[in-house]
């Protein structure tokens, strides 16, 4: 009974020294940062697009370009030659929500004038937002226009 009882937990002990080893774990993704980070930079405005009551959608582009340094919104244009800043905006984003909320408000005026909804695509940048002064609109909860929205398409340039 006992050389029974020896064999088999010998038998036992045998089989998990013969354990499949376990599967390597995938590579951890490296960390990505904060969106605010991903966005800083100099941006080429593709163009905008709205859509006008009954639907009509207006399509427009310009050479205008977006700099982002800090939590700033600056219009950048080319002035032959030399570069002229223009309207500059305080960005207020919350990215915990989905799509990322991000508002642009002037110096001194609490009151967003564009209120919306980003998306990050590697170098593309989607901005659907209202005027401020069609907040009765409400944000726009993604980045495809709906009616009274305004879409901003711009990608990221290179140094």
């Amino acid at each position: 009974m006992i050389s029974r009882l020896a064999i088999g937990l010998v038998a036992l002990i045998s089989l998990t020294a013969f354990a499949p080893a376990p599967l390597p774990r995938p590579p951890k993704k490296p960390a990505q940062a904060p969106l605010l980070q991903q966005l800083q930079g100099t941006w080429q405005m593709v163009g905008t697009e709205r859509l006008l009551n009954g639907g009509r959608r207006i399509t427009s582009k310009t050479t205008a370009k977006i700099r982002i340094e800090k939590n700033r919104w600056s219009y950048v244009y080319d002035n032959g030659g030399k570069e002229r800043v223009g309207v500059t905006y305080n960005i207020s984003l919350d990215p915990s929500r989905t799509p990322a909320w991000f508002d642009l408000s002037r110096e001194g005026n609490p009151q967003p004038q564009m209120k919306g909804v980003i998306g990050l695509d590697g170098d593309t940048l989607r901005f659907c937002y209202v005027l401020g002064s069609r907040s009765d609109l409400g944000r726009p909860f993604n980045t495809n226009l709906g009616e009274g929205q305004i879409l901003m398409t711009l990608r990221r340039l290179r140094p």
